[in-house]
């Protein structure tokens, strides 16, 4: 136990004046005109995101939130599929201390009510699609704040008459202030988010992180993968999970990099965006890297690495591309163990 208790502290000491706003504000700083999110719907026109941009966007959004009551500690319900709004709304409730809680967009709605009362959630972040379900299972939410679309794509008519019968907020309200968000010190033990586990032997358990467990996370991850500030990652993983968001963004953001991100994976997108984007890595799974075979390999991919949790040598010879064995879990943030480049 002492020696559990040194290591801790340990960790502590290492993140010390460093939070996710810290990080974020940094790198808006030092590489304010670097792209950091380009997002690629399946639907509709590409858009990019300088570090300034985001950084400027996320405090709009963490300001407006603020104005309508969430505090530090408040926790926040995030329950949408890959898109420019759940990053915004991620990175604003760690602007403001709050806590996002991002749930699997897969969930029923027994599910549902069992996350947001175990985390407590007072507001709630959605997309039309889900915001009847995300309604009806949270009963105490202050204010649902409802994106305009389903993760680019147009909601469907019985989303529209939905949203006609639920009081919420437009995203793009969040968006439209010129406020500023209430100052808050750097302090990286303050709670910073949950997600949920699988459950597959019991009920979902709820993972609590703290500002330092992912600033930690994210410089070990740059470390682990040999990452520079030229980089570009594909992200279609969902960023509900830890893979896509300590893996993929909260790495991307410490290396200075650029994140690439899709609604979810699409084998027939897959070269297309790499190369129109220079990607060089990717956070795989074996499903996608098998989705992909078919397919032709265009031969001036520059891909570095594929992490899909095993060295397989016959991907390797098929996409031209080093695959990485790496292990992980919620509750590691970044992998606990990682092949070496």
């Amino acid at each position: 136990m002492e020696l559990d208790a040194s290591i801790d502290q340990a960790k502590w000491v290492m993140q010390d004046g460093r939070d996710v706003p810290w990080l974020l504000a940094r790198q808006a700083s030092e590489r304010g005109d670097h792209p950091f999110l380009i997002w690629e719907p399946f639907t509709g026109e590409a858009r990019t995101w300088t570090y300034a941009e985001f950084r400027a966007q996320v405090r709009r959004v963490a300001a407006s939130l603020s104005t309508r009551g969430v505090e530090v500690g408040d926790r926040v319900l995030i329950h949408l599929d890959n898109s420019p709004e759940f990053l915004l709304s991620w990175f604003a409730c760690a602007e403001l201390g709050a806590v996002a809680v991002s749930t699997n967009t897969r969930s029923v709605a027994r599910d549902m009510e069992y996350f947001a009362e175990k985390a407590h959630v007072v507001a709630a972040i959605t997309s039309p699609g889900f915001a009847r379900l995300v309604a009806d299972t949270a009963d105490d939410l202050r204010f649902l704040v409802v994106t305009a679309d389903d993760a680019g794509e147009p909601p469907s008519s019985d989303a529209r008459a939905e949203l006609e019968q639920l009081s919420h907020v437009p995203f793009t309200d969040l968006l439209a202030t010129e406020a500023e968000p209430p100052t808050r010190a750097t302090d990286p033990t303050a709670e910073l988010g949950i997600q949920f586990t699988s459950g597959t032997t019991s009920r979902p358990k709820a993972v609590l992180w703290t500002h330092a467990n992912a600033t930690w996370g994210a410089e070990t991850s740059v470390s682990h993968l040999r990452l520079r500030p030229d980089d570009v990652t594909l992200v279609m993983l969902p960023m509900f999970h830890t893979n896509a968001q300590s893996w993929s963004m909260l790495t991307t953001l410490w290396s200075g990099g650029t994140m690439v991100l899709q609604p979810r994976f699409s084998a027939s997108r897959f070269w297309d965006v790499a190369l129109r984007h220079d990607v060089s890595w990717v956070s795989m799974i074996p499903f996608c890297v098998r989705a992909l075979i078919p397919h032709d390999v265009p031969a001036e991919h520059r891909m570095r690495f594929w992490g899909i949790g095993a060295r397989v040598p016959e991907f390797e010879e098929r996409f031209g591309v080093l695959t990485l064995g790496w292990w992980g879990m919620t509750e590691t943030i970044t992998q606990g163990i990682v092949d070496s480049l």
